[in-house]
């Protein structure tokens, strides 16, 4: 499975979720759902620590960080393929490219 897959499989997930619950996956829709899905990661990481009113055990904890992370991963995708960043490309200049950012 490659980058360029990827983001094109779930940018077809995200157009079929706006079919589904009728919106439109836009630039603001798609920046303000990826904060949205940063605040539920931090959410579960509060619960995976122990630190939360909501309590869930280790293996629940980790899959609900989990959940939240694959969310922020495909949003930051959705929100690249909507300005035209080639992710793949940017990915390879800022992190695999230089021994330091």
């Amino acid at each position: 499975m490659t980058l360029k897959y990827l983001v094109k499989e779930i940018s077809k997930n995200a157009d079929w979720y706006a079919k589904k619950f009728n919106v439109t996956v836009d630039k603001e829709f798609a920046a303000l759902n990826l904060v949205k899905e940063i605040g539920q990661f931090a959410e579960a990481r509060l619960i995976e620590q122990g630190i939360s009113t909501k309590k869930l055990d280790d293996v629940a904890a980790k899959d609900r960080m989990t959940q939240e992370l694959v969310d922020i991963i495909a949003l930051a995708i959705i929100n690249a393929d909507l300005y035209d960043i080639d992710i793949q490309k940017a990915l390879q200049e800022k992190w695999l490219n230089k021994t330091g950012s």
